[in-house]
């Protein structure tokens, strides 16, 4: 027996970062939907726990969260870990649009049904909330409201399908540094407010995008490529990759041209029939 399932990524339509945690984490509230770029994740029987990519980037050990996911499903079930998973990766790492998450959401809704465990959509909630703050809402996917440091997902009505141009420097950016430095430079704000969904952009604010640049002032030009592109772009969540809507035909050959060692991939967003119609239908999503 051989189960598939398709990992989606996200983008952050807008991203407001408070306070921080005592657990460590930073007080956030974001929109974020899911889009049609994914990963995708096999399982085949095995008499123990092996995990393979095709992108030799991608780390194989208990680092890797698919790895952790199919650990921790399997402890708490009290079975033996036994797969075979290979990962195909799609979305790039360290780019702000969650593919390690949505890799470790795809592997518990996968391995749910490949073990016949049946273990319920609250407790596979809970188990994405350990394994990461962006975890939980690629159980849900469409597009969402989430809080606290990420695990809070409130769905929200879906937006009208959007087509987005996504463009990815050749290099990564740190999460971790990413919020170092945020959290460094000054007062931070008490009252989270988001306004997606409110105003003629679809792209709103992001808190986190002067600290992306300033630990990595490589991204100039490529900031620069988007705004003279289209006034409606925004760093996605703490990563590298900037999100452009709005996108004229003939603008991708311009963008291209401008930052030639780019790359540049067109995706849109997924409604929530649409991500679960995707995920839902390999991987036991309801």
């Amino acid at each position: 027996m051989r189960l598939t399932a398709m990992a989606p990524a996200k983008i952050n339509r807008e991203l407001r970062v408070g306070r921080l945690r005592a657990d460590g984490y930073h007080e956030i509230r974001s929109r974020i939907v899911a889009i049609d770029l994914a990963d995708r994740i096999s399982a085949e029987p095995a008499d123990r726990l092996a995990f393979s990519c095709d992108d030799p980037a991608v780390p194989s050990g208990a680092e890797n969260l698919v790895v952790r996911a199919a650990e921790l499903l399997a402890r708490e079930a009290g079975i033996p870990a036994r797969a075979r998973l290979r990962l195909e990766k799609r979305v790039p790492m360290g780019g702000g649009l969650g593919g390690g998450s949505s890799d470790a959401a795809a592997a518990l809704l996968l391995l749910d049904r490949f073990w016949g465990l049946a273990a319920g959509r609250d407790r596979l909630v809970d188990l994405a909330a350990r394994l990461g703050s962006d975890v939980p809402f690629f159980l849900t996917g469409g597009e969402a409201e989430v809080s606290g440091r990420g695990e809070i997902v409130t769905p929200v009505e879906d937006s009208p399908s959007a087509d987005l141009v996504l463009l990815v420097p050749p290099f990564s950016v740190s999460t971790a540094a990413v919020y170092r430095e945020y959290a460094g430079r000054g007062t931070l704000p008490e009252r989270l407010e988001i306004s997606s969904g409110t105003g003629l952009r679809f792209l709103g604010r992001n808190d986190l995008a002067p600290a992306v640049l300033r630990i990595e002032p490589r991204m100039e030009p490529y900031l620069a490529a988007a705004g003279a592109i289209t006034g409606d772009w925004a760093i996605s969540g703490s990563g590298a990759t900037i999100v452009l809507h709005g996108v004229r035909p003939g603008d991708t050959e311009r963008l291209s041209a401008r930052v030639p060692d780019a790359r540049l991939i067109a995706c849109r967003t997924l409604s929530r029939p649409e991500y679960r119609a995707r995920v839902g239908s390999a991987g036991g999503l309801s």
